[in-house]
């Protein structure tokens, strides 16, 4: 008998984390091809933008992480794609980086933008953690890029941070995309609860039926 998550889906309680859903990230013509044709290719954005405006209207709040680099690459993290970045000959005329999230995902007047300039979990050095708390959530939906790398490693930050975690797996993308499968089959699973935007965003509205109910009584 599949599990029932609803106790952990009160919307006043969810946070939705959309990670890293910039135009320098996956925008159509991003630095990583494979992870832009991963995202555009399995529909995901659809399904994510319909997803926060069901978070939205349900009451959940809705958290964007994102990231920019200082110039230089100043305090940035260093790890291989970083390095490799900085090595690349760069032209004498500066070339504006669009930090923007992705217009299909545009942000709503009461959403919360947190952005990061070094590490590569959406709670390092952030003020993710306190905006979730004043926020009163309890279990974090994570969304967006990467299964790879950013989505686990927030993942287990959540958790480090007492939160509970329902993943909604049709609302992340990896690259390749057999290998976020993978990650959300076997390390996603023992971190949180295994769900989809659809079945979330029906146990939201359930939720508000009963609370219709109560007050008419």
């Amino acid at each position: 008998m599949p599990l029932d998550l609803a106790p952990y889906l009160d919307p006043t309680s969810c946070g939705v984390v959309v990670f890293e859903c910039q135009q320098m990230v996956i925008g159509e013509h991003g630095p990583y091809p494979g992870l832009v044709a991963s995202v555009r290719g399995s529909g995901m954005l659809d399904r994510l933008a319909k997803f926060l405006d069901e978070a939205r209207l349900a009451g959940a709040a809705v958290c964007y992480c994102t990231v920019s680099d200082r110039p230089g690459g100043l305090g940035a993290a260093k790890n291989p794609r970083h390095d490799r970045s900085r090595s690349m000959p760069h032209s004498e005329t500066p070339v504006a980086v669009d930090r923007s999230i992705v217009p299909e995902l545009t942000p709503g007047p009461n959403d919360v933008i947190v952005d990061r300039s070094h590490g590569l979990s959406g709670f390092h050095g952030t003020e993710l953690d306190p905006c979730l708390r004043d926020l009163g959530v309890k279990t974090v939906i994570p969304t967006g890029v990467s299964a790879n790398m950013g989505i686990v490693g927030t993942s287990i930050e959540a958790v480090n941070h007492g939160y509970r975690l329902v993943f909604a797996a049709d609302c992340i993308a990896g690259d390749p995309p057999e290998y976020a499968d993978q990650m959300i089959k076997y390390t996603f699973r023992n971190l949180g609860y295994l769900s989809t935007s659809t079945a979330i965003a029906e146990v939201w509205r359930s939720h508000a039926q009963l609370i219709a109910q109560r007050d008419r009584v």
